[in-house]
């Protein structure tokens, strides 16, 4: 059901730089709508990586959209090849991370892209992380310098457990 949105809103929310419709806007002003109109949006759950996630940069830029696979929870503890290892969508202490994940007995290792500059990895236990599903991309920024999905600059910090 489609509702009728006051202007002044939406101008609003465009004309605040720091709002996430204006930051999602900008990172997806490349993109071709046509190419957006091919996409079924209604097939499943939609993820947009947060600004400041870098766990798989640059394979995966802030602002890329990805489809969640619900049904595909398991993650198998074996050896992938690095174009071919899934990437989840896990819940831990009320934040979500977007990244590649091996289990390990009771625990789960959060694993951030080689070239990320994200720590390498963490481990949480296994009983307190939610495995929300399996991510496929649907459409990534450009990393091009400059913008949102663009290099970042190293993280020095560690994550808090």
């Amino acid at each position: 059901m489609a509702e009728l949105i006051d202007p002044r809103i939406l101008i609003n929310l465009l004309r605040d730089r720091e709002s996430a419709t204006n930051r999602l806007l900008m990172a997806w002003a490349d993109v071709p709508l046509l190419l957006m109109l091919e996409e079924d949006w209604g097939n499943a759950p939609l993820v947009v990586v947060g600004f400041s996630d870098r766990m798989l940069w640059p394979l995966i830029p802030p602002g890329s959209l990805l489809r969640l696979d619900s049904k595909t929870r398991k993650i198998e503890d074996r050896a992938w090849p690095e174009f071919e290892r899934p990437i989840y969508l896990i819940e831990y202490r009320g934040n979500f991370y977007c990244c590649y994940a091996q289990r390990r007995g009771d625990m789960l290792r959060l694993i951030s892209h080689l070239e990320s500059p994200a720590p390498p990895s963490f481990s949480v236990p296994y009983k307190d992380a939610r495995v929300r599903g399996q991510l496929k991309p649907i459409f990534r920024p450009l990393a091009t310098r400059g913008t949102p999905a663009g290099r970042p600059q190293r993280i020095n910090s560690s994550f808090s457990n």
